[in-house]
């Protein structure tokens, strides 16, 4: 009888654990693929090399996008709500650039969303020359002086980085 009690508890036994181990390995296994898909990934962005910012071009895009065409009331036709711009502008610019110009470029009111029309910052002239320097694989800075009518002598800084898979612009500022 005891024999039979001893065999039967080993028969359990090692059923029990070859369940887990199957277990086991199917866990270890799914660990090794994540692992060796990590490893994969970051060699693959080591050999990437992220190529330059073109500055004249985002800079020109985010111009671009604060310009809205609007009615005779300045009521902004394409967006209704400032975040709907902000999400425009995240496009070109940082989510926290996209908030200052949205803040101080548009209102809602009245169930609509109007440009404030003022004149727009000084920006940089892409027909004039201007010094880009890289401060890092992932970010570059633009400096460029100038003069304007409207704003006299001024200097504008541009700071780009990387992100997301994208060059976009980070801040500027105007001295």
């Amino acid at each position: 009888m005891k024999k039979y009690i001893s065999i039967a508890m080993l028969v359990g036994a090692l059923t029990f654990t070859s369940g887990c181990g199957a277990e086991i390995s199917k866990v270890a296994e799914e660990h090794s693929q994540i692992v060796m898909s990590s490893i994969e990934n970051k060699a693959e962005a080591k050999t990437m090399a992220v190529e330059k910012p073109n500055v004249e071009q985002l800079s020109t895009d985010l111009i671009d996008r604060i310009v809205q065409e609007t009615d005779a009331n300045y009521k902004v036709k394409q967006f209704q709500s400032i975040e709907e711009v902000e999400q425009h502008l995240q496009k070109v610019a940082s989510k926290e650039l996209s908030s200052q110009i949205a803040d101080v470029y548009f209102n809602e009111r009245e169930g609509g969303l109007y440009l404030v029309p003022t004149e727009l910052f000084p920006w940089v002239n892409t027909d004039k020359p201007y010094e880009l320097d890289q401060i890092s694989e992932f970010e570059y800075k633009l400096t460029q002086s100038n003069q304007s009518d409207l704003y006299g002598n001024y200097t504008i800084d541009i700071d780009f980085i990387y992100e997301n898979n994208n060059w976009i612009i980070k801040n500027f500022e105007i001295k």
